[in-house]
């Protein structure tokens, strides 16, 4: 669906916005069609009630129904009332879900939750998604199931607990000639133009901390991969199932690199004993 398709010269700038805002519960929440953020979202978009460790912008917004739908695989919004105004649009909406994967550190209940909320939206001109409030949606869900939303110095407290109960895998596979060379064109990818996907990445996978490196050993190149996670062999497996676009362009990038896939090893739950360097706890990338 493009933006065009979203647009009727026949409608007012509310209809079409209100169409828009349709399409992010019908098309992209409900169903799970994440081709449609591109089309939707202004690539500055602000989420001012995003998931808690969501990065900024169009990652931000993937990342979070990304999340929920990981915790709540049946997953269903149903707009109950939509008024527009300008470049303003609020609706009234019910959530139900069935809470069968691991949500912000809660192991699945199987628990069935529903709740209401109110959300506002405002539009750019052009018909994109400018900004997003929440309003009782977050607090409703979170108190369904027992929890409470963190504040932001909070959150942090949290990602650092997180990495202390986190455990350390590392594998060791062997790589192809010239894979050191290969990865620091991937690597530079990573510390720069896709660092904010690599970080959301990792958070839905769990993974707190992760390092990279290519290492000669016994005249040949290795890669030594180390991960830290609640389950290291989990987050692997994550990581080599996700469809997402991000994942499935990185392991693209690994094999062409190295000749090999280590998180594939490491979700097998083999083990090994560093480079590329990512921490949840300052979301920095670093070099060795």
């Amino acid at each position: 669906m493009s933006t065009q398709q979203l647009v009727h010269t026949d409608e007012s700038v509310e209809e079409r916005n209100k169409r828009t805002i349709r399409a992010v519960f019908d098309t992209f929440v409900n169903k799970g069609d994440f081709s449609i953020v591109d089309e939707i979202y202004s690539p500055d978009m602000v989420d001012h009630q995003p998931l808690p460790g969501a990065p900024e912008g169009l990652e931000g917004v993937r990342y979070t129904i990304a999340g929920l739908r990981e915790g709540f695989p049946d997953l269903h919004v149903t707009i109950e009332d939509m008024s527009a105004h300008a470049d303003h649009v609020v609706i009234h909406n019910t959530w139900r879900g069935t809470h069968l994967g691991e949500f912000l550190g809660m192991e699945p209940t199987g628990r069935f939750i529903e709740f209401k909320g109110v959300v506002v939206w405002r539009l750019l001109d052009n018909g994109l998604i400018a900004e997003r409030w929440g309003i009782g949606v977050d607090s409703n869900m979170l108190s369904e199931l027992g929890m409470r939303r963190l504040a932001p110095a909070a959150r942090g407290a949290a990602r650092a607990g997180a990495r202390r109960e986190a455990r350390p895998a590392s594998v060791v596979v062997a790589a192809t000639e010239g894979a050191a060379a290969r990865w620091k064109e991937t690597e530079a990818e990573l510390s720069g133009p896709r660092l904010r996907a690599y970080e959301a990445s990792r958070r839905r996978a769990g993974v707190v901390h992760e390092s990279i490196a290519v290492q000669r050993l016994d005249g040949r190149d290795v890669v030594v991969l180390r991960v830290e996670a609640r389950d290291p062999a989990a987050a692997a497996r994550k990581l080599n199932e996700s469809t997402d676009a991000f994942d499935a362009w990185l392991r693209a990038a690994v094999l062409e690199a190295f000749g090999a896939d280590p998180w594939a090893e490491l979700a097998t739950g083999q083990r090994a004993e560093q480079g590329h360097v990512w921490s949840s706890v300052n979301s920095e990338l670093v070099r060795d």
